[in-house]
């Protein structure tokens, strides 16, 4: 008898977390940014919306959106591809510019929010044989 109001208390106890559990994980709030992939050269640019309900950078949102390449440089993280499009070090290169402006920070350390776009654009490299390009 006493083992089984133990069994049935532990049943219930099991339920009810699991039920604390959905209810925690319900309340967290979820976020939502767009990712657009422009490739240029009269490519169909690629859109995709990207969920999340933790801190998210606009590298980190391109990595959920995309098949990523990347290169570290020193103390940064450069794209080099993004779904198979590689840059050419002094041709092309990849950039990218949140709801249309361009930050001024490397993209592994941009925070975005929700309701953000972020563009990626492969164009012509300006930056990467130029000092001035290197900024956090």
């Amino acid at each position: 008898m006493k083992t089984t109001i133990n069994l049935l208390f532990a049943v219930v106890f099991a339920v009810l977390s699991l039920g604390s559990t959905s209810v925690s994980l319900a309340s967290k709030e979820v976020g939502k940014v767009t990712v657009i992939v422009d490739f240029g050269e009269g490519k169909k640019p690629k859109e995709i919306d990207v969920l999340f309900d933790e801190p998210l950078t606009a590298l980190a949102a391109l990595q959920r959106a995309a098949t990523v390449e990347t290169h570290p440089v020193g103390k940064y993280i450069i794209v080099t591809a993004i779904d198979g499009t590689s840059g050419e070090r002094g041709v092309m290169a990849w950039y990218y510019k949140v709801n249309g402006e361009s930050t001024g920070k490397v993209a592994y350390s941009q925070p975005v929010k929700s309701g953000d776009t972020i563009t990626w654009i492969y164009t012509k490299d300006v930056c990467s044989r130029t000092v001035d390009c290197k900024k956090e």
